[in-house]
């Protein structure tokens, strides 16, 4: 028997009508899915790829959306279904949505489609360095739960009817990027750190602007899938910044800030940026002695001055 040609296809300005026609098949969507091109006609049918093109770089959002790629599943040549990948998670996505959407044209349902489609999807979600995906479904959608589950997603519960599973896409243990997504647990370090200052910027609305201004600079620690280690890094074009190093307790005198620290300076060095500032309270010893040990030096020649605005 001939193996089956599996490929995910993001979308792009040369999908043709096999596409939309697939599109038209499933129509409004169905389960929490939602297919906004089902009513599209062939003449709009560019504008309709370049409007979700934009909307996955982030272009022209409507206020409170995140970005969102949008996949093809094409099956020997065929497209087969429908697939979303939200870069990060905003309040109500949290509750319902995820990261991950997707259906199965109807001509093409029970064959087993959809656990290859979100395995696919799981895969491109890792890609963004999402590290934990959501995936959610209605608590009276057994088939769709059936896919999670053969996916590996981790029950996490059901509220208001529908039910939350999760993914685990990056390693339990070491350094890496740190994510949107990972606001929640960093934030409960950033309260315990001594020394650490925060303020109503470093919510969940003020980091997501910084992390998308600053795109793949802050680093993170992981150990048994729990960050241990972290470091907020930006630029201004001229000089680099680092803010909020912390390192839980725990951790401590194993190196482990110094390669968070490490990375940051790594990839400001690949923007093109020679010089870094961190700022510490006066009154943070603790602080003030790991700069001083992994080589920075105190400026005594400069003041800070700082007002709202």
């Amino acid at each position: 028997m001939k193996e089956q040609t599996i490929e995910l296809r993001e979308l792009s300005l040369k999908d043709g009508l096999d596409v939309l026609d697939m599109i038209h098949e499933i129509g409004p969507g169905e389960n929490g899915f939602k297919n906004n091109g089902y009513d599209v006609d062939e003449a709009g049918f560019t504008d309709y790829l370049i409007h979700n093109l934009n909307f996955a770089a982030g272009k022209d959002l409507p206020r409170h959306w995140v970005p969102q790629t949008k996949f093809w599943l094409y099956v020997d040549g065929v497209p087969a279904g429908i697939g979303k990948v939200r870069h990060y998670l905003n309040d109500r996505l949290r509750k319902r949505g995820g990261h991950i959407g997707y259906c199965i044209r109807p001509s093409q349902r029970e064959k087993g489609f959809g656990n290859i489609i979100l395995a696919e999807l799981l895969k491109k979600a890792a890609g963004l360095g999402i590290p934990k995906a959501l995936v959610t479904c209605s608590e009276t959608n057994a088939c769709s739960r059936k896919v999670i589950e053969h996916n590996g997603g981790e029950y996490e519960g059901c509220d208001d009817g529908e039910c939350r599973f999760r993914f685990k896409l990056t390693p339990l243990r070491g350094a890496r990027d740190l994510h949107i997504d990972d606001h929640e647990e960093i934030y409960g370090l950033w309260r315990k750190t001594p020394g650490i200052g925060l303020s109503g910027t470093d919510g969940l609305q003020g980091f997501t602007r910084f992390m998308l201004r600053n795109k793949g600079m802050s680093q993170c620690f992981v150990d048994e899938g729990k960050i241990v280690a972290v470091a907020l890094c930006g630029h201004d074009g001229r000089r680099g910044y680092i803010n909020h190093v912390a390192v839980e307790e725990s951790h401590k005198g194993k190196g482990i800030g110094r390669e968070v620290v490490g990375r940051c300076l790594f990839r400001l060095k690949e923007e093109g940026i020679d010089k870094c500032h961190v700022f510490v309270f006066r009154e943070n010893e603790q602080g003030k002695a790991f700069w001083k040990a992994v080589g920075w030096n105190e400026r005594d020649d400069i003041d800070i001055y700082s007002r709202f605005v």
